[in-house]
């Protein structure tokens, strides 16, 4: 019974830590054990518990670098300051096995309301079964990538600039994302991590200032989103290598000390107060 739970736990104290970096030189998707830990990976992926069984989503991937290297692009929302506003792209995105996870409404109606009616997709409730379905299934992809030994990071950042739907555009979907059948939810980036650079160093070389996270934003001055009618916020994308430890103003007339590089400290070892408590 107490067999690796030692193991285990580190396992879990591993997949609490986002990666920020990949070698990519490790990685060889032309090589059939890649293929192989790609195919068990999303089996994990699709046969996860879910509530009565159901599908609530659908699982995308790539482990294309050139693909993944361009999706990375629109992953802005790590917020760098508050004040003046700013972010970075999620650089845990760009590894070299990609997992997006969308949420849908499934193809069968197994809840029902008191008086026995079948619940409607459309009700919150079917679509909270959705979002933890989707949990459990990251959760134990990502355990199985830890214990084979990769780094991992969740990225939930899959979002346009300049109104132009990149994500559902590029996926295929957006119809089903206008009219509500689905929602991109959740992305996890695996691969091998740099040796000897911290997981929370990144290549990344650019920097959006004038927003805090990377909803409705756009570079081109744009009022409102061409779709959603949303209000866009005006930002600019700096370039370190050009423009590291200088001042640059945004749109908002906010002065912005452009760091040198890329780092993501998140203090992953701070309390988070989660309480365990019997019910008695």
């Amino acid at each position: 019974m107490f067999d690796n739970w030692d193991t285990e736990k580190k396992l879990i104290e591993k997949i609490q830590k986002c990666q920020r970096n990949y070698d990519y030189s490790k990685w060889d998707s032309s090589v059939a054990l890649y293929q192989e830990i790609k195919d068990y990976l999303l089996w994990i992926a699709e046969n996860s518990p879910s509530k009565q069984h159901e599908g609530y989503y659908d699982v995308y991937w790539t482990m294309d670098r050139e693909v993944i290297q361009e999706i990375s692009r629109y992953t802005w929302g790590y917020t760098h300051r508050r004040n003046p506003p700013s972010n970075w792209r999620n650089a845990q995105a760009n590894a070299s096995l990609y997992i997006l996870w969308v949420g849908k409404e499934p193809n069968s109606q197994l809840n029902c309301n008191i008086d026995g009616t079948v619940k409607a997709n459309t009700m919150m409730d079917r679509w909270q079964n959705a979002y933890t379905s989707i949990g459990i299934s990251i959760g134990l992809t990502m355990r199985a990538a830890a214990e084979m030994g990769f780094a991992t990071g969740c990225n939930k950042s899959h979002n346009d600039i300049n109104g132009d739907n990149y994500w559902p555009e590029r996926l295929g979907i957006l119809d089903d994302v206008n009219e509500g059948r689905k929602e991109i939810c959740y992305g996890l980036g695996i691969g091998y991590p740099k040796e000897g650079v911290p997981r929370w160093v990144s290549d990344e070389t650019e920097i959006m200032i004038g927003a805090a996270n990377g909803t409705t934003i756009t570079t081109i001055g744009q009022e409102d989103h061409p779709r959603t009618n949303e209000k866009l916020t005006k930002t600019k994308i700096v370039n370190l290598n050009e423009f590291g430890g200088e001042e640059v103003e945004d749109e908002y007339k906010n002065i912005h000390k452009i760091p040198t590089k890329a780092e993501f400290k998140i203090n992953s070892t701070r309390d988070r107060g989660i309480e365990i408590i019997e019910i008695k």
